[in-house]
């Protein structure tokens, strides 16, 4: 039992430092693709050394513990390369783009008048925009609008709201 529990928290020791240094085994042991990292290598020593140690004080045999160690940390290895994966490929937060802005609410900064352009400030997650912009009737500045479409990469046309 007491090998099992030295297994558990070696993995543990060892992801814990993967963690602080960053991927330092990143080239030398690049087996398997995104399928094996040193979180993954950790996350299978630390499962099967507890869940061997767990079936050893329980009494089911050499054969079992080792069986339920290497089944236990398949499992969460798999896991653990799945969710690292997965952070490793999601989505960043983009500047937005004119196309995105449209439907969103902004504010008149210069008065735009019925047959010319003005300018607005649109904020799209936190991203302020400012942008030329056209309307079908006069706007003063501070009026609230929305911006129904998009007339170049750097004009749309807006609506009072």
């Amino acid at each position: 039992m007491t090998i099992y529990l030295v297994l558990g928290f070696a993995g543990l020791a060892f992801l814990l430092v993967s963690l602080l240094a960053g991927e330092f085994l990143d080239g030398v042991l690049h087996v398997g693709g995104d399928w094996f990292s040193s979180a993954a290598a950790a996350a299978f020593v630390s499962a099967f050394g507890f869940c061997a140690s767990l079936a050893q004080s329980a009494d089911l045999g050499t054969p079992a513990t080792l069986g339920l160690g290497v089944v236990a940390g398949a499992l969460v290895a798999g896991l653990t390369a799945w969710l690292t994966r997965t952070l490793k490929n999601g989505a960043t937060d983009q500047t937005p783009r004119t196309s995105d802005i449209v439907g969103y609410d902004g504010v008149v900064v210069s008065t735009i008048p019925e047959a010319g352009f003005g300018v607005v400030n649109v904020s799209v997650g936190g991203h302020l925009t400012r942008l030329n912009a056209r309307a079908v009737e006069t706007i003063e500045t501070g009026a609230a609008v929305t911006v129904v479409g998009v007339l170049s990469p750097t004009a749309v046309s807006v609506a009072r709201l």
